[in-house]
């Protein structure tokens, strides 16, 4: 009988416990299956990660399975993930791109919520960062291009873009070459903005058709040399200064540039806008346009206004290289030649009784400012267009110091002097000395092809070559290597006498 007791207590026993393993194995499959969908529900943005870790808090530890502990470490990652997501995109908003993209780079697939809209801010910025690289490679800022990927590289193993780049920019700063031939020195006067005003037939017009260039001409020349491999470079390439004992000595410098490249050094002479220009086909000033660039402000024949980037070699500089950025190294432009006895730029920064003085002073100052921002050099051209040849030491003196007063406040120090007239004196004459004495350095004259440079101890001398009307007349062999004259020579040019 007891024994009876015992098996039937045993089988008892034995169905209970099975039937509690079953009704706790449906209860952790139950936890599985809740928890599961509450996680899901967070990597989508449904939920909240309290009530994910609420939930799983509440498990006993006997119900916790395998499975569970996965979700829990899941619905961690993901947390995390969503905390980087919101980290990278309040750096994102602050432009901080680097920190930015470092943070979005650790959201990961299983956050839905954030995952798509992570890998497009990361693209974006990648794009950002390649193409700002792009930019400054293609004007040969070499260094500064890889510079830049470099920010960033550490960050973007996952994308091979960067380092292609990289090999790329290193390769081309690797394989410039150093020139060893002529370097081209061409200079140009305000452009003729409308050639029937310019060219109407009155005692101006041959001196016009002689010295100046229209804007078509310009233009034509600007895209034949880019044609023909010549690139922009700046005086500065050519020489350094060091200083010993107190004296300046100037060195020459090697000039490296991509292999077949040809350099170019642009200047322009009195940008001043004279008054006799006035209602002759030029335009009438310089201005900052209302992006901050430096256009020209002309008073139409009709009597309308315009300001535009179009109507003088400045700002058809500009946008030639922002279009073609590598017809410049590294930035450069050219250099700009102002005298003083008018004002400059349009300016009549020489009447200071004038009621617009101040004001006239402001914006020339300004405007100098931004062109040396953008890759212009200025440079002396005489206070009162002088020839050097004529004028005695007198007048040479009082000129210059008229330009030390006058224009040296507006553009800033300058160490570069073109003379009027390209009319030069030797280096032993009192008037050269007294240049030298104002800081000026580089001397420019005018001749020939514009290939001439010597340098001395204490200078360099340069002559330059004149792109208008009279040099395509009179001397187009200086200019066949340039440009093609035919496809360039503006057709409503007069005869010439």
């Amino acid at each position: 009988m007891k024994k009876q007791f015992f098996l039937v207590s045993l089988v008892i026993l034995t169905v209970g416990i099975s039937v509690s393993c079953k009704n706790n194995k449906v209860e952790a499959m139950n936890y599985d299956v809740e928890y599961k969908s509450l996680v899901e529900a967070f990597s989508k943005g449904e939920s909240s990660y309290k009530d994910c870790n609420d939930f799983y808090q509440n498990i006993k530890e006997d119900k916790i399975t395998d499975a569970i502990s996965e979700l829990s470490d899941r619905m961690n990652s993901i947390n995390d993930s969503k905390n980087n997501y919101a980290l990278g995109k309040e750096k994102y908003l602050q432009e901080q791109w680097v920190e930015s993209y470092k943070f979005l780079s650790n959201v990961i697939a299983e956050d839905e919520e954030n995952y798509n809209e992570a890998v497009e801010k990361k693209n974006e910025i990648m794009s950002t960062y390649i193409n700002e690289a792009e930019v400054l490679a293609l004007g040969y800022y070499y260094d500064e291009a890889i510079a830049k990927l470099e920010e960033i590289a550490p960050y973007s193993k996952d994308d091979s873009s960067v380092n292609e780049k990289l090999n790329e920019y290193n390769t081309k700063k690797d394989e410039l070459v150093l020139y060893e031939g002529e370097v081209r020195n061409i200079f140009f006067h305000s452009l003729i903005v409308f050639p029937e005003l310019a060219f109407d037939g009155d005692f101006m017009q041959k001196g016009y058709n002689y010295w100046m260039t229209t804007v078509s001409e310009y233009k034509k020349m600007l895209e034949q040399m880019y044609e023909r491999d010549y690139i922009l470079i700046d005086i500065n390439m050519l020489y350094e200064t060091e200083y010993a004992d107190d004296k300046s000595v100037i060195k020459k410098k090697d000039l490296y540039l991509p292999k077949g490249k040809k350099p170019i050094i642009l200047s322009l002479d009195d940008l001043n806008y004279y008054k006799y220009m006035e209602k002759d086909g030029f335009a009438d000033r310089l201005v900052l346009d209302k992006d901050g660039n430096v256009a020209t402000f002309t008073k139409l024949p009709d009597g309308g206004e315009l300001v535009a980037r179009d109507n003088d070699c400045v700002p058809i500089t500009d946008v030639f290289v922002e279009e073609h950025p590598d017809f410049s190294y590294r930035g450069a432009k050219g250099v700009v030649a102002f005298t003083g006895y008018e004002g400059i730029m349009g300016y009549r920064t020489d009447l200071f009784d004038s009621p617009t003085f101040e004001e006239d002073f402001k914006t020339a100052k300004a405007i100098a400012d931004r062109l040396k921002e953008t890759g212009w050099r200025i440079a002396s051209h005489s206070y009162g267009h002088i020839n050097f040849q004529d004028k005695g030491i007198t007048r040479v003196k009082k000129d210059t110091k008229q330009w030390n007063d006058e224009v040296i406040p507006i553009i800033g120090k300058t160490n570069l002097f073109i003379y009027p007239y390209g009319a030069s004196v030797k280096k032993d004459d009192e008037r050269f000395k007294e240049l030298q004495k104002y800081g000026f350095e580089v001397f420019w004259g005018v001749g020939g092809r514009g290939a001439t440079l010597r340098y001395a101890d204490d200078f360099i001398i340069m002559d330059r070559c004149n792109l208008d009307g009279y040099k395509m007349h009179f001397g187009p062999k200086y200019l066949e290597d340039l440009f093609d004259i035919d496809y360039v020579y503006d057709k409503s040019r007069p005869k010439f006498e």
